[in-house]
């Protein structure tokens, strides 16, 4: 192994860590464990589009008390050194339900304390959106989320947000890394003891006030899409079962609660998944956007005859939606499937409540189905496109409040994510949630059910479908195998694919716009620099590449549109096909099959 990584390594042999640190360092170090050592500390992990986030283990590169006492050292000396309110307003912090997810929070608290800034603590796992709501509530200057959202058990993160209640963006993500990049990981932290924290009133642990109050808006807003949609829901003359699992997470304390404040619905919880627990006992993978992460919920849902599955990730930020088809079996819709059904029902609500606000928007990414821009044209509403990252959809809403020109009514993106109303700044599973439970009871009443919805909006538009693949390259071998392909894709990108010739390519990174067709050059405009390709075909292809910003993997998303056939099973496979055929030939040229 190399001398830089050898020394960082013996540094955390030293007194100042805990026995147990200082030991399988040391150990590591004694049996020449090469490639783990380099793995560790061949790099600090870094805030990406979701954050601090990596496996819990000892080293630079891994989450830790260290480095996340680290993290917070930094964050505290920026926001004292920026902000002069910044000790009184003070920090929120939460946690999911993760492996030393309280540890991790307990330690900011204690950090951030021994600064002298007040620390607002929930005592118990919370979803990360009422933390985004919390920091506004109490117009905190900043908040801090302890979540590796819906990755493996081996992992955990720290999310940072914003006084508006958004996760960071650039400049002030960048300003914090160089913050945390100045801290002496061993010499450079201060801490103070939690309880003394409490003692001195510089740590608060919070009641239920807040969340109460935040499922008051939950409640207020959500009432009033069920208002515009009222004569559908009255055809449904029934109660709505749903079953919902919270996949071991936090979503267990508010969106049942959230739920029943609906009027005619039986909720029914997965009663294992239900119990909070870091290591996901009974699913391979605690992700919504993985059918089998929903396997359970829908064989309880099929026992009860239930109407819908909901699932949420870890730390309920991301929901998870199935549906039983004319035969009964239950259909785990996309996430652009979903955020096109949830588009249509919010614009429809307002439009048939007469409450649509001027100049109306919805907000996705630049990966997300264009399906949505065509529903927003049928109801007059702007469409805006931002950056994957749901940062950068708080972050255009925010904009929004500044140029006081357009009013925010609906944002997604297709991992998931899915948010309606202001008062929370990031995507909210709890609100998505209840969204759904609405959109289950008006396509029962206006279409028979949700398959016959998605089948009228594909009629009317066109058939939309996307498709992703993500290769996972682990390590510091991995992070350049990917550096490599971005170049390569770069340097010598595809001419055709899949025989239609490539006539658009988009690159974020250097901010052009490249139109092969009429030999012309442009820029792109209103988007920061990010590590993201895009092809346009002749053929109404599209792919977009882009490395992932929190984990070891690079991701590839497929779009494809088609004129609706006889029948949504025979479209479908259409596009299946033309997926199939176009991402083996785009695979195995650049090495990856």
């Amino acid at each position: 192994m190399t001398e830089a990584i050898l020394k960082k390594a013996r540094v955390w042999t030293a007194p100042q860590f805990d026995e147990k640190t200082r030991g399988k360092i040391q150990e590591l170090i004694d049996k020449n464990g090469e490639k783990e050592l380099t793995d560790r500390f061949y790099k600090e992990l870094e805030f990406g589009t979701g954050g601090m986030r990596g496996i819990m283990a000892a080293g630079t590169n891994r989450m830790n008390i260290y480095t996340v006492g680290r993290a917070s050292q930094g964050l505290a000396r920026y926001l004292l050194d920026n902000y002069s309110d910044a000790a009184v307003r003070g920090v929120s912090i939460a946690y999911d339900s993760r492996n030393n997810s309280r540890l991790f929070a307990h330690e900011s608290a204690r950090v951030l304390a021994a600064n002298g800034i007040r620390v607002f603590v929930f005592p118990e796992l919370r979803p990360t959106p009422l933390l985004s709501f919390t920091v506004r509530h109490l117009v905190n200057r900043a908040g801090i989320v302890i979540t590796a959202s819906h990755n493996p058990k081996e992992y955990n993160g720290y999310k940072v947000y914003s006084a508006d209640g958004a996760q960071i963006t650039y400049p002030e993500d960048e300003r914090i890394v160089e913050y945390v990049d100045k801290t002496d990981i061993i010499r450079g932290v201060k801490r103070m003891e939690y309880s003394d924290g409490i003692k001195q009133g510089l740590i608060t642990e919070l009641g239920t006030d807040v969340e109460d109050s935040y499922l008051h808006k939950v409640g207020e807003f959500t009432g009033g899409v069920e208002k515009g949609i009222q004569k559908e829901l009255v055809k449904v003359g029934r109660d709505i079962k749903v079953v919902y699992s919270p996949l071991h997470g936090t979503g267990i304390t508010l969106v049942p609660k959230a739920l029943e404040k609906i009027e005619g619905v039986v909720v029914l919880c997965e009663k294992e998944q239900s119990i909070p627990d870091g290591n996901f006992p009974t699913t391979p993978t605690p992700n919504p956007e993985e059918v089998q992460a929903l396997s359970r919920a829908i064989e309880y849902a099929r026992k009860e005859d239930a109407d819908m599955v909901i699932a949420t990730d870890p730390d309920c930020d991301r929901m998870g939606l199935a549906v039983p088809d004319e035969n009964g079996n239950f259909i785990s819709l996309n996430g652009n499937q979903i955020g096109s059904l949830l588009a249509y029902l919010i614009t429809s609500s307002y439009q048939k409540s007469g409450n649509m606000p001027e100049d109306p928007a919805i907000i996705s990414t630049i990966v997300s189905t264009e399906l949505a821009g065509e529903i927003a044209h049928t109801f007059g509403t702007d469409i805006f496109y931002v950056l994957t990252g749901f940062k950068f959809i708080a972050g255009k809403m925010r904009e929004f409040e500044e140029n006081e020109k357009n009013h925010f009514i609906f944002g997604f993106e297709e991992s998931y994510g899915y948010l309606a109303d202001t008062f929370v700044r990031d995507k909210d599973g709890v609100i998505a949630s209840v969204l759904a439970l609405l959109l289950v009871k008006y396509s029962i009443g206006a279409h028979g059910s949700v398959m016959a919805f998605l089948e009228f909006l594909y009629r009317k538009y066109g058939m939309f479908m996307e498709y992703q693949k993500s290769f996972i390259l682990k390590g510091s071998e991995g992070a350049q195998k990917i550096t490599t392909l971005m170049e390569n894709l770069r340097g010598n990108p595809p001419e055709d694919i899949a025989g239609g010739k490539v006539e658009v390519i988009k690159d974020y990174l250097i901010q052009k716009v490249k139109l092969l067709k009429e030999g012309d050059e442009k820029d792109i405009t209103g988007l920061p620099k990010s590590n993201v390709l895009q092809f346009y075909t002749e053929n109404k292809i599209k792919v977009s590449v882009r490395p992932s910003g929190t984990e070891p993997k690079i991701k590839f998303y497929f779009a494809f549109t088609t004129p609706f056939s006889e029948s949504l099973q025979e479209t479908k496979k259409i596009l299946d096909d033309r997926y199939k055929y176009v991402s083996e030939i785009l695979f195995k040229k650049y090495g990856l099959m």
